[in-house]
């Protein structure tokens, strides 16, 4: 933490060698603007560069596609939000499976037997790109007339959260692909003023917040990979959560006291980070992120001091829980959000049901795909990353053990067979039991798949997305970034302390490892946050500090107009 920013966290400045003159006093007050001067030019870039944010998602047309993969979870979400918009509406995260017939019977038909006619590949990418086409077909699918006797409809496999997005994007703004792109920037523009209100007087925050907007300008471009297609799909979400985190993150290391202000902002932000992982459990690792950046700025010193005198250990915990309030604020949001996810779901439907994205499946698909031997003995012929890998090791297993009598078996003609959708948590239940008998038998060779596999496989997923090497993608973003710092630089802005630049280098090293956690899961370019974070500290590493130094060096020199007396 800088100086300038002693009045956030409640603690005086220490810095204090010499005095002005009352003349040289008159000089600098002339020179230097008003803290609401300062707070104004501040909120004048912000604004600009949401703006900019905002015009270039348009300009990238983001407001006139959906995106072909996966339709599914889009698609089950969308039937269930307009059955929730019915005057009937169904509650418990159902829907009407009349919607539902409507969408396959129009263009939307994924499984065989959806439709008499199953469109083709490319039939479905023209349909869900045709921004004008999908919103006349989700109007009408939210007119058609229901018959509730009907089998309801549910999400299997995937986050719940996307529903509730999808039901509120409509609600607020009509029920149009627009609408998706409207309530993300609805989202993302609270999460920024209450960062802005929140840190208007520490010019190294506003900074920060400058530099994510500027990093989130390359982020969209980069959410044109084939596998993303628009900011509405879930996999980018995780870009806005980023924000919240951030927020939550810098109150964490500045240790600033709970006031009802304060504590409000996080409180909004913490509920935005956690709808956040609601809708992409991905997200999770920048919660990671807050509570190992809590363990490092605190130092859990109460709880040290204590570890011997077990009498002690509960004024310790109350203690240590007062100095990382943020964090507890943060676990809460965590077991409200657990349990909301628990008992939110209709519970005759979703019993059997993952109710998230599915865990052990990816984990066990990944680490065997990782490893050329793992994959030579569990891949069963299949490609790498794949969800066929996943599936074929499943049949495999249930025919070596003749079991039928699991819910995802499915027996034709005497031939045993497995049907996830039959029960999804059913189906993960069986992958992780396959994860930990490979674990068990070849151990070594898992670890191998961590340490060096998944490692390796991050990288080469990288360097064949062409989004990533585009140079044009990164000069608009830095010249932001350039504007920002100098910016910043020029309102107060200081060099760190060596105590603030140490703790600055943990904290930075926390961020890093937990951003490196999906990567050890699944390796994947469809980590834009990820990337996002990097370029942040990258322009930290070479604009802020470099052009900070030159400021110090330049507002220390010498100069008739600056000499002042010593008091």
């Amino acid at each position: 933490m800088t100086e300038t920013e002693a009045t956030i966290t409640g603690r005086p400045q220490t810095r204090s060698p010499a005095v002005f003159t009352q003349a040289q006093k008159v000089s600098a007050t002339a020179r230097s603007p008003s803290p609401r001067t300062v707070a104004a030019i501040f909120a004048l870039y912000v604004v600009f560069l949401f703006a900019l944010n905002v015009l270039h998602a348009y300009q990238l047309g983001f407001q006139n596609t959906m995106y072909d993969s996966p339709i599914y979870r889009w698609r089950e979400s969308l039937v269930i939000a307009l059955s929730r918009m019915q005057p009937q509406p169904l509650h418990g995260y159902v829907g009407y499976r009349s919607i539902l017939s409507y969408l396959t019977h129009h263009g939307l038909a994924l499984i065989g037997g959806e439709a008499d006619t199953m469109p083709t590949p490319d039939e479905l990418r023209a349909l869900v790109t045709d921004g004008a086409r999908m919103d006349r077909l989700m109007r009408e699918a939210s007119k058609v007339a229901v018959d509730p006797s009907l089998p309801p409809v549910i999400l299997q496999g995937n986050e719940l959260g996307l529903v509730d997005y999808t039901y509120w994007a409509f609600k607020l703004y009509g029920i149009s692909v627009n609408a998706l792109v409207l309530f993300y920037f609805t989202l993302l523009f609270i999460s920024v003023a209450l960062f802005f209100i929140t840190f208007r007087q520490s010019p190294f925050c506003l900074l920060l917040l400058m530099l994510y907007l500027a990093a989130h300008y390359f982020a969209l471009d980069y959410a044109q990979t084939r596998a993303l297609l628009a900011i509405q799909n879930s996999r980018f979400f995780p870009v806005l959560a980023l924000l919240p985190a951030l927020h939550l993150l810098l109150l964490t290391v500045m240790r600033v006291r709970p006031t009802v202000p304060v504590v409000t902002g996080a409180a909004v932000q913490t509920f935005i980070l956690m709808f956040m992982v609601f809708c992409r459990t991905q997200t999770y690792w920048e919660v990671f992120a807050i509570l190992a950046t809590a363990a490092v700025a605190a130092g859990l010193r109460p709880v040290r001091q204590a570890l011997l005198r077990p009498k002690r250990w509960l004024a310790a915990i109350g203690e240590t829980m007062r100095e990382t309030w943020l964090a507890v604020l943060t676990v809460l949001g965590v077991v409200a959000l657990l349990g909301y996810t628990h008992f939110a779901p209709d519970q005759s439907l979703y019993a059997k049901e993952s109710k998230a994205h599915l865990f052990w499946h990816d984990f066990f698909v990944s680490t065997v795909s990782a490893d050329p031997q793992l994959l030579a003995t569990y891949g069963f012929a299949s490609s790498s990353y794949t969800d066929d890998m996943g599936y074929l090791a499943a049949l495999h297993d249930l025919r070596g053990r003749n079991d039928g009598s699991t819910p995802i078996a499915d027996e034709v003609n005497g031939v045993l067979g497995i049907d996830i959708f039959k029960s999804n948590g059913a189906y993960d239940e069986e992958m992780r039991r396959l994860y930990f008998r490979v674990l068990r038998e070849h151990p070594w060779l898992v670890v191998r798949s961590f340490l060096i596999g998944k490692p390796v496989d991050q990288l080469a997923f990288f360097s064949i997305t062409p989004e990533l090497w585009q140079e044009r993608n990164y000069l608009n973003p830095m010249i932001l970034a350039l504007a920002a710092t100098l910016l910043a630089l020029a309102l107060g802005a200081a060099l760190p302390t060596p105590r603030t630049a140490l703790l600055a280098t943990a904290v930075a090293a926390a961020v890093l490892g937990c951003s490196t956690m999906t990567s050890f899961f699944y390796p994947t370019a469809l980590i834009p946050e990820v990337l996002l974070t990097w370029l942040i500290l990258l322009m930290l590493c070479i604009i802020y500090f470099p052009l900070t130094l030159l400021f110090h060096f330049l507002r220390h020199q010498p100069s008739g107009e600056r000499r002042f007396e010593a008091v």
